[in-house]
């Protein structure tokens, strides 16, 4: 009788135990408990886990890099493939990726083997409070993540509060130098260069990621040109000083993870790319 009163009393406990959450894809995510050994399988899902709940990280992808308790962390995965054996072997309660066609394949292995496979994809600092809210909760951190996003919310709502109403300035953001690639507001650095009070000639585009036309940009004509690489690669539009962002001087390198990265520091790289658009007010 006794064992049978206990039963009863643990029971309401046991259930409150379980948690769940809806990932990117929305796909509902339902554990037990709160996982507590995590595989993140893109550096800013790492920077979102070590913002929670660091210690349940037991494995990561080559790229994540920060913070630099993840750097010895074993590394089963790339942004082209996912060792699956090495997944399983390390015995994760809850698998954190960004999906793409090419390790699509891969995740479907995982499921199949009953391993909890959240997608990630923020897109905005809005996005990357929703996903600390979300992982909270499946980590057992709902508090913290809370504190976090709120955090957040309030940062960019300034920034927004602070450049949406300014003048538009003409930027042109360039990721790849061959081919000549730009972004788009589907991307995050796309949209965060639009909550900045930037126009661009590939805002609007279908595509993350589109084919740049030389004459769409001398038809532009930027008053600030961007890159996330190298300061050099903007070299190339040298060749026509009528451009006022050549003539005046204003080409940019984006340099930092916070500026490719949609995890806690994005707001960050929001921070710094609306004082470079700014800068072309003054």
């Amino acid at each position: 009788m006794r064992h049978v009163v206990l039963l009863a009393y643990l029971l309401p406990t046991l259930a409150w135990s379980a948690v769940r959450a809806k990932d990117d894809n929305g796909t509902v995510i339902e554990l037990p408990q709160p996982a507590h050994r995590v595989i993140t399988l893109a550096p800013h899902a790492t920077e979102l886990v070590a913002a929670l709940a660091p210690e349940t990280i037991v494995a990561v992808d080559t790229a994540s890099d920060y913070p630099d308790l993840v750097k010895k962390l074993p590394k089963v995965a790339d942004f082209q493939s996912l060792n699956v054996e090495a997944i399983l072997a390390a015995r994760p309660d809850l698998v954190i990726v960004w999906d793409s066609q090419a390790v699509n394949q891969s995740i479907a292995q995982l499921q199949r083997q009953h391993i909890p496979v959240f997608v990630s994809r923020p897109q905005t600092p809005a996005d990357v409070g929703s996903s600390l809210r979300r992982l909270g909760s499946l980590l057992g951190r709902d508090a913290k993540a809370d504190e976090l996003a709120n955090a957040q919310a309030l940062r960019y709502q300034q920034l927004l509060s602070q450049y949406q109403r300014a003048r538009p300035v003409r930027v042109y953001l360039q990721v790849s130098e061959n081919p000549l690639l730009s972004l788009s507001r589907r991307s995050f650095l796309g949209q965060m260069l639009a909550d900045c009070g930037a126009t661009s000639p590939y805002a609007n585009a279908r595509g993350e990621a589109p084919q740049v036309s030389t004459e769409a940009v001398l038809a532009f004509a930027p008053e600030l040109m961007l890159t996330t690489g190298l300061k050099s690669t903007l070299d190339i539009w040298k060749a026509w000083p009528q451009i006022p962002a050549v003539k005046n001087n204003r080409l940019v390198a984006l340099t930092g993870d916070q500026f490719v990265r949609p995890g806690p520091r994005l707001i960050d790289g929001m921070q710094k790319v609306c004082e470079q658009v700014d800068v072309i007010r003054h």
